[in-house]
């Protein structure tokens, strides 16, 4: 089974609405498989990270609002070593260092056609 990491952008730049979307597709991604979330900005808030366990129903909720930097949860992954990370996002920040694992990105329509940086060769997936 992969240990994956669900790294959550919290910073003030992302609406509660693009929140709410992101949930709502982990709690679609929920019905497949268990992951971690770890709940970011300018850092991680590692008194927040926990297990979304399989089959598991949750709604949105907000920890933090500062920054971002994408840096902190690839850290954190790197560390702890995930198998697979996805960072749900706006993309307001600038590129950050490469992950031991691989990474994707999933973000609005808006931010995705709008990215502050180019993941590539990372893949980038868009929610509604």
């Amino acid at each position: 089974v992969a240990n994956i990491a669900i790294s959550i952008d919290q910073s003030g730049s992302v609406s509660d609405q693009e929140l709410n979307a992101f949930f709502n597709e982990l709690n679609k991604l929920s019905d497949l498989a268990t992951f971690t979330v770890i709940p970011f900005d300018t850092r991680v808030a590692e008194d927040k990270v926990y297990t979304w366990k399989k089959g598991e129903k949750r709604k949105w909720e907000r920890v933090m609002y500062g920054g971002t930097c994408f840096n902190a949860p690839t850290d954190y992954v790197n560390k702890n070593n995930f198998d697979g990370m996805i960072v749900l996002t706006d993309m307001e920040a600038p590129k950050p260092k490469p992950s031991k694992c691989q990474r994707m990105w999933m973000t609005t329509p808006h931010f995705a056609n709008h990215p502050y940086f180019n993941p590539r060769p990372e893949q980038m997936i868009v929610v509604k």
